[in-house]
């Protein structure tokens, strides 16, 4: 609710109230309506098998990042991005805008703070998290407000591509194999699938041709991908970097060329 309450921003979900269950079982809170429902649930259609197109991603980027930005400029984390997190909201107009939503993990968190309290998504937690919460070493680590950027990294791959970058053989059961395949990929690496039981690892550095995405986003968003997938502290993005370089994506102009030789 203090999240909630602190937060106005085109790119979160409105909170319109805070009421008293009847039944004085406790609170019920009262947000806007999304009627173009999760991300989750239209990355689950059949059209979108493959990711989004390129505009749609687009516009998830740049409406993810802004409300991003105003979580960190207020100094909170959120803990449990995923698509399922992000609502597509549908003006009157007939415009879209996708919302955060769900801060049921989220607290405030300057830039360089630790914590040690465990939140999230399996397939979207941070590696160092991944260690804690679901292999239960007791790893005596605390993480900052930095591990955000890797379940967008992971978010912003499933959205460009249908699937999540990384899959062990069996899925969540094969958890020693989803450590692995996190913590040992090489810098660059955006995706390691395993297709056989105890099979090899096939890395990827690069986004997989049914990707919808032109070939000149792809050469932008690779990078960035790359960049948030990073598990080494010394090499893990800030905020910062993040923002700048989605703004230079975003500011980038479209040109469309007709090559004759190809038609």
């Amino acid at each position: 609710f203090e999240v909630l309450r602190k937060v106005k921003h085109d790119n979160i979900v409105k909170l319109l109230a805070i009421e008293d269950d009847q039944e004085g079982r406790g609170k019920v809170i009262v947000m806007e309506l999304c009627t173009g429902g999760s991300l989750f649930n239209i990355l689950d259609d059949p059209e979108n098998t493959y990711g989004l197109a390129p505009n749609e991603f687009l516009l998830v980027l740049e409406h993810l990042t802004a409300g991003m930005k105003h979580l960190r400029d207020n100094n909170l984390v959120h803990r449990d991005l995923k698509p399922g997190n992000i609502m597509k909201y549908i003006s009157e107009e007939g415009s879209t805008v996708y919302k955060l939503t769900d801060f049921g993990a989220s607290r405030e968190l300057e830039d360089n703070q630790q914590f040690m309290s465990l939140y999230g998504t399996e397939e979207y937690l941070h590696p160092d998290m991944y260690e804690r919460a679901v292999l239960r070493k007791s790893v005596n680590r605390s993480f900052t407000a930095n591990v955000d950027l890797w379940s967008i990294g992971v978010t912003l791959y499933h959205v460009a591509t249908g699937n999540l970058p990384f899959r062990p053989f069996g899925g969540r059961k094969n958890k020693e194999t989803m450590h692995h395949i996190t913590t040992k990929k090489l810098p660059g690496i955006i995706s390691g699938i395993q297709t056989t039981e105890s099979g090899p690892i096939e890395w990827s550095g690069n986004l997989p041709d049914h990707c919808q995405l032109s070939a000149g986003l792809k050469s932008l968003v690779t990078p960035l991908l790359a960049g948030l997938l990073e598990e080494n502290q010394k090499r893990m993005w800030s905020f910062e970097r993040f923002f700048n370089e989605v703004a230079s994506i975003l500011s980038k102009q479209l040109i469309h060329v007709f090559y004759m030789n190809r038609a």
